[in-house]
């Protein structure tokens, strides 16, 4: 073999192991895990939610702020406001398996339960748009300046779409892909809730200017009409819906309400310091403290505390998988 031939070939080889992907501690694919996306220390960590046990941590190295779980319970989409690309990544193999060119401004993300679309809002181009699971940009669609929560009627097929900065809702047809209509909403809008037997969207937010948020404002999901507000102070900014009672975290006093459907208050907690996000499987529901770096797992019926789980620093999101049954 000529010696230039064998140089090359030994000069390729390192510079291919060099681009090999990283790997990380692969997750089984037979547990149900949450996966909290931490955004001060640029880390994923995983929880084993049956054992309640943090699995490990993937530190990536990059400005992630949230995530997607495929269908398929292996591929996750990490993508961040700062980056020109969203992230897959396998977690049986720990090693990332590709990326989608979707420019910098991603900010939210959701798995669409009708088409399996996943909907990205984009704050750069003010859009919510529309990627297949290939990676294949189908559809995009103008909001109002800075989109960021995303709510889907699977009853209505409609996509709502909440701006931050402009005192409107977008909604979305899901089934053409076409913007129906806007209404109007109070400032500073931020996470949300659908009643679809009621017509209901209760909508939280953080506040303007000086004056926080303290009620949860309900609107008629049909026609835009306010309706009534709900006391949840302060800064309700994230809601779920389980076994006809609705969970509201407000992050401005660390406080977790658990609600009837006619907003009346049941029970509640304070909890975490600054609880940005939260998430329920398998019964448990799990808080996100983003100033105490932990995961809180709560029993939903009564509201107590089970166990607090360490995490990386900053759990911005919470994404859950349930493990397939056997």
């Amino acid at each position: 073999m000529p010696i230039f031939r064998m140089v090359f070939i030994i000069l390729a080889a390192v510079f291919l192991s060099s681009c090999t992907s990283q790997k990380y501690s692969p997750i089984e694919p037979d547990l149900s895990i949450a996966a909290s996306v931490n955004i001060k220390d640029m880390s994923v960590s995983f929880i084993d939610v049956v054992n309640m046990k943090k699995l490990t941590d993937w530190e990536l190295n990059k400005p992630y702020t949230g995530a997607v779980i495929f269908p398929d319970g292996d591929t996750l989409l990490l993508y961040g406001k700062q980056l020109e690309t969203a992230d897959l990544y396998s977690l049986k193999l720990g090693i990332s398996i590709g990326s989608w060119n979707t420019g910098k401004g991603i900010v939210n993300g959701k798995l669409l339960k009708k088409n399996t679309y996943i909907a990205l809002a984009d704050q750069n181009q003010n859009k919510i748009r529309f990627f297949d699971l290939n990676g294949q940009e189908k559809a995009d669609i103008k909001t109002e300046r800075n989109p960021f929560t995303i709510l889907e009627s699977e009853k209505e097929q409609k996509l709502y779409v909440l701006s931050f900065n402009r005192e409107q809702l977008t909604v979305i047809d899901l089934r053409k892909l076409v913007k129906l209509a806007n209404f109007h909403i109070h400032p500073a809008a931020a996470g949300a809730w659908l009643n679809d037997g009621k017509n209901e969207l209760w909508i939280g937010g953080h506040g303007s200017g000086a004056e926080v948020e303290k009620d949860i404002h309900v609107y008629d999901s049909e026609s835009g009409e306010f309706k009534y507000k709900i006391p949840a102070p302060t800064m309700p900014v994230n809601f779920l819906g389980f076994s006809n009672h609705v969970f509201v975290l407000s992050h401005g006093s660390n406080m977790l309400y658990k609600l009837n459907e006619d907003g009346n208050v049941i029970n509640s907690t304070t909890i975490g310091a600054n609880p940005f996000d939260m998430a329920l499987l398998d019964q448990y529901l799990m808080v996100a403290g983003y100033d105490s770096n932990d995961v809180h797992i709560i029993n939903p019926d009564n509201l107590e505390s089970i166990i607090t789980i360490p995490v990386g620093k900053g759990p911005f999101q919470i994404v859950i998988r349930k493990a397939e049954a056997p």
